[in-house]
């Protein structure tokens, strides 16, 4: 073998080296762009219904997530449905359930007359997704959220919370996506 013939052969021999790492370097990018493109964004929570009948909806869901629930509140996920266009869902915590609606916002008028004869007496806590007014109606705790997007949520519960906990509670709420 001449000495030719030896350099073809030993740059044959370093080629491989090169192409099995770049081919290396492209399965991770690649695998890096598709978890990158179906991650979750942060502050937010899959759809709890099919993402079609949400969009149907015309406005932006929001539920807690079970990880920010306070310790025994469960987020029953079998809860959701629709009615009327309005999502409905519930949290249970002992054998009491806490009743969510999630709808569109109406006009601040709107709000602000709902508080004048349904909440006239409450107060505040400010959440991840709007202020959070909260009262009492027939010894029912309720609350009422006019989101920061497109959505109002309002729930209540028939039996006495913890202030403490249903502000945690609040504060778990996050948006779909």
């Amino acid at each position: 073998m001449n000495r030719d013939e030896q350099l073809r052969t030993s740059r044959k021999i370093l080629k491989w080296p090169y192409i099995l790492l770049g081919v290396g370097v492209i399965i991770i990018v690649a695998a890096l762009s598709v978890w990158l493109m179906t991650k979750q964004p942060s502050g937010t929570l899959p759809y709890p219904i099919p993402k079609s009948e949400a969009n149907g909806l015309g406005f932006d869901i929001y539920y807690p997530s079970q990880k920010l629930l306070p310790a025994g509140y469960t987020l029953d996920k079998g809860s959701f449905v629709i009615t009327n266009q309005v999502l409905i869902y519930s949290i249970s915590y002992g054998n009491q359930k806490i009743i969510f609606s999630d709808q569109m916002k109406p006009s601040s008028t709107q709000i602000q007359a709902f508080y004048t004869k349904i909440l006239p007496l409450n107060t505040t806590i400010q959440t991840n997704i709007g202020l959070a007014t909260i009262g009492a109606v027939n010894l029912r705790t309720v609350v009422s959220i006019p989101t920061n997007t497109n959505a109002w949520l309002i729930a209540s519960t028939a039996g006495k919370i913890n202030q403490n906990v249903l502000d945690n509670v609040l504060k778990s709420i996050e948006i779909a996506r």
